[in-house]
C-alpha cells in the first residue's frame, strides 16, 4: 500500500484546492467530514486526514469555508438518483426474449423469437426441461436448435430461451451503462483421458451414464478460424495409403472429402489413415455415424489389434440415434481435435459418414416449407428466401439463394479444419469426411462388353450383351442405393480442400483410387519432399495414358499400348490390403522401382508379389536406407543410388516371366 501526501497549499488557489476535494469526495465521504471536524476545530492549523490508501495533508484550509457546497451536494444527488447496476441487471435477465417452437423433428426443433445476440453455439433451456443446442440461424430470426437428450417432452408452441451465463456492464459517465449478455455455451468433455475409449457425444461410455474426459470441456459448436488465424498448409501428412498419399496428397489442416459409392472401400481406406499414425504423434478421433454396434465393435477390435487404440477416441452415433444427436457426435469428434489443434499438437479427425448433415439441411428445408407464411418473415429475404430461383452473391459466386444457405450450413463444419498460425502455437485438425456418392462425369460407367465372344454367333452375342447389362444396371443401382445425391457431392467438393475418389478395382478386394477425379487443391505443398518429384511425374504419366486411350488415333499403336500397359501396371503398384498401411520409405522405394521399369515386363497381377520381394529384400540387405528416408523424408543421391542397386540385384535373380 502506497501512501500519498498532498499539500493544498503548494497548488495554485482555493480552485485548485476545490478540485483536490472533488477528487476524493466521491471515493469516501467520511473523508470531507473529517476535514471540516478538524477545520472547525483546530482552526488554521494543519490537519491529517487519515484514509485507507492515502493520507492527505491540510496547509490551509481557509479555501474549504468559500466551497459552494450546495453545488457539491447536487452532484451527489445527481449520481445517487441514476439506476444502480444491481437493479440495471435485474431488468436486463428480465427482458431476455421467450422463443416459440414452431415444429419439431428428428432431434431439432425450429425455433421463432430468441434473443438476436444469441451466437450459434449457445445452451437452450425449454420449458418442459429438455435442453438443446442453438445451432443455426436466419436473419429474420428463425432458428434451427438441436435437440440433446429426450425430445418426447418437447411439444410444439412451447417456450425456450437462451440461456445467460453473465451480464457485462460498463458505467460511462456521458453514455451512461452499456451492457452486453454472455450466453452459456453448450459444451463437451475434450479432455486426454478419452485416448482409447468409446463414448457419445457427451463423453459417455457406451450403457452407461457416466462422462469421462471431464478434465477439459469445449463449445460443441466452435467457430471455425479467421483467417489471421490460419497459416499456409506445407506439412505433409501421411496416411500410409499408397494411392492417397502418392495421387492426393493430405496436408495437416487440410478438409480432404473421400467419396465414392457403396462398397468402394471408404470406410478401409481412413480406419488404413488411422493405423498410419503409429509412433506419428497424431491424435486421432474416428465419428462412427449410423453404424451398428457390431461394425463399431468391429472397428475398435481392428485398432486395438494394430496398436491404433492408444491415440484414438470413437465418439459414437449407431444405428438408431436421432438425427440431432448423430449430428452433435460430428461436432463433438471436432471438439477433441481442436483441443489438441490448440494446445499445438496434430490431430486427424474422420467422419463416417456425412450423411446426416445432409439429412439435416433436408429437414431443415421440409420443415420451412410446411410452416408457410411463417417462414417467410420480414428479413433479409434476399438472403434468406427459399425461392431457387432467386440469384445473390455468396463468396464471390452468384448462386440460389437455398444454395447459399446449404453451402454456408456445410462450410460452418468442414472449415474447421485448420493449420494455426505459429504464433497460436501452430497445431493442425486434419479432416477426413466421408460422403457415400459420385462426382459428376462426362459419361457414366460403361456394361461389359459381349463383342469379345467370337465364337458366339450374333444372336447369342446380341442375348449375352442385353443380359450384361440389365445385370450392370442393377449393380449400378444397388451401389447407389443410401447415396446422397451427386449435386450434394459437387458441393461438399467444392467446399473442401480437394477430394479421393474411390472405385473397386475389378475383380479384387483393393482399395482403387481414380487419379482422373482425385485431386487436392494443396498441390506439392503437402507431399513429403521423397515422394515430390516422383508423385509428380507418375500423375502426369497416368493422365496421359488416359487422353491416349480417350483421344488417340490408333488405339492399338505401340506407344499406346504401352502407355496403357504402364498404367495398369501403377495401379496395381499403388492398390493395397486394407489393415496394412504401408510407411513413407517403403512407398518411395516402390514409387522408385515403378519409375526405373522394375516391372516393365511383368503382368499387372504378377505386380504385388514381385513388390513383396523387393521390399522384403531392401529391408535384409540395406535397411539403413529405409532409415534414412523415413528419418530425414529425403531421397538424396545416396538413397538413390542404393536402391539402384537394390534394384538390379534383385532383377538379376528373376526370369522375365516371374
Amino acid at each position: 500500500m502506497v501512501a500519498l501526501t498532498t499539500s493544498i497549499s503548494a497548488m495554485a488557489g482555493p480552485t485548485a484546492t476545490r478540485d483536490v476535494c472533488m477528487m476524493h469526495a466521491p471515493h469516501r465521504l467520511p473523508g470531507q467530514a473529517s476535514i471540516l471536524r478538524n477545520h472547525r476545530s483546530r482552526g488554521s492549523k494543519a490537519a491529517h486526514v487519515r484514509h485507507p490508501f492515502k493520507r492527505l495533508r491540510v496547509q490551509r484550509c481557509v479555501a474549504l469555508e468559500e466551497a459552494d457546497w450546495e453545488e457539491e451536494m447536487s452532484l451527489f444527488r445527481k449520481r445517487l438518483q441514476k439506476p444502480n447496476q444491481l437493479e440495471t441487471m435485474r431488468k436486463i435477465v428480465e427482458e431476455v426474449d421467450i422463443g416459440k417452437v414452431l415444429l419439431v423433428g428428428d432431434g431439432f426443433a425450429v425455433i421463432q423469437g430468441l434473443n438476436n445476440d444469441a451466437p450459434v453455439g449457445c445452451s437452450l433451456r425449454f420449458v418442459s426441461g429438455a435442453s438443446g443446442v442453438l445451432l443455426w440461424r436466419r436473419s429474420d430470426n428463425i432458428c434451427l436448435a438441436l435437440l440433446l437428450g429426450s425430445t418426447g417432452t418437447v411439444e410444439v408452441g412451447e417456450g425456450v430461451e437462451c440461456r445467460i451465463r453473465a451480464i457485462l456492464q460498463v458505467v460511462d459517465e456521458q453514455q451512461g451503462p452499456t451492457t452486453k449478455r454472455e450466453y452459456d455455451v453448450a459444451k463437451v468433455p475434450v479432455g486426454e483421458e478419452l485416448a482409447g475409449k468409446v463414448v457419445d457425444f457427451l463423453g459417455r461410455a457406451p450403457g452407461t451414464q457416466v462422462q469421462l474426459g471431464t478434465s477439459a470441456f469445449a463449445p460443441l459448436l466452435a467457430e471455425q478460424p479467421d483467417m489471421e488465424s490460419r497459416e499456409q498448409i506445407a506439412e505433409a501428412l501421411v496416411t500410409g495409403v499408397k494411392a492417397l498419399d502418392v495421387l492426393t496428397p493430405l496436408g495437416r489442416g487440410q478438409a480432404l472429402l473421400v467419396t465414392g459409392l457403396r462398397q468402394t472401400g471408404k470406410t478401409s481406406l481412413v480406419l488404413d489413415a488411422i493405423l498410419g499414425q503409429y509412433r506419428s504423434g497424431v491424435r486421432c478421433i474416428y465419428a462412427a455415424i449410423g453404424q451398428s454396434m457390431e461394425e463399431v465393435t468391429s472397428t475398435v477390435a481392428l485398432l486395438k489389434r494394430n496398436d491404433a487404440m492408444a491415440y484414438t477416441t470413437v465418439v459414437a452415433a449407431p444405428e438408431g440415434a436421432s438425427l440431432g444427436e448423430r449430428y452433435a457426435a460430428i461436432s463433438s469428434a471436432l471438439a477433441i481435435g481442436e483441443l489438441v489443434r490448440d494446445r499445438g499438437g496434430h490431430s486427424l479427425v474422420i467422419i463416417d459418414d456425412l450423411a446426416c448433415m445432409v439429412e439435416v439441411w433436408e429437414s431443415i428445408t421440409k420443415a420451412l416449407a410446411t410452416l408457410g407464411p411463417v417462414a417467410e418473415l420480414e428479413g433479409d429475404k434476399q438472403e434468406d428466401s427459399m425461392d431457387e430461383e432467386q440469384l445473390v452473391e455468396y463468396e464471390g459466386m452468384l448462386v440460389a439463394a437455398s444454395a447459399a444457405q446449404r453451402r454456408r450450413f456445410f462450410s460452418s463444419l468442414i472449415q474447421r479444419a485448420a493449420k494455426l498460425h505459429k504464433r497460436l502455437g501452430g497445431g493442425s485438425l486434419t479432416l477426413l469426411p466421408v460422403l457415400a456418392g459420385a462426382p459428376a462425369r462426362g459419361e457414366g460407367p460403361r456394361p461389359p462388353s459381349a463383342a469379345q465372344y467370337k465364337h458366339l454367333s450374333e444372336a447369342q452375342r446380341e442375348k449375352l450383351q442385353a443380359a450384361l447389362e440389365a445385370a450392370h444396371q442393377q449393380q449400378l443401382g444397388q451401389q447407389q442405393e443410401g447415396c446422397v445425391r451427386t449435386e450434394v457431392v459437387e458441393e461438399f467438393m467444392s467446399i473442401a480442400d480437394g477430394q479421393v475418389v474411390l472405385q473397386r478395382e475389378d475383380g479384387g478386394a483393393a482399395v482403387g483410387v481414380d487419379p482422373q477425379a482425385s485431386v487436392s487443391r494443396i498441390g506439392s505443398r503437402a507431399y513429403p519432399p521423397a515422394l515430390a518429384d516422383l508423385a509428380v511425374q507418375l500423375r502426369f504419366e497416368l493422365a496421359q495414358a488416359v487422353d491416349a486411350a480417350r483421344f488417340g488415333h490408333d488405339p492399338e499403336a505401340a506407344a499406346v499400348r504401352q502407355q496403357a500397359c504402364f498404367a495398369e501396371q501403377a495401379r496395381a503398384a499403388l492398390a493395397q490390403t486394407p489393415g496394412h498401411p504401408v510407411p513413407l520409405e517403403e512407398q518411395v522405394a516402390i514409387l522408385y522401382a515403378l519409375q526405373s521399369g522394375f516391372f516393365r515386363n511383368v503382368s499387372p497381377s504378377s505386380v504385388p508379389l514381385r513388390q513383396s520381394i523387393f521390399i522384403q529384400s531392401l529391408r535384409r540387405s540395406k535397411p539403413g536406407v529405409l532409415r534414412d528416408i523415413a528419418a530425414t523424408q529425403q531421397l538424396t543421391e545416396e538413397a538413390r543410388a542404393a536402391l539402384g542397386q537394390a534394384l538390379e540385384e534383385i532383377s538379376a535373380a528373376f526370369s522375365p516371366s516371374t
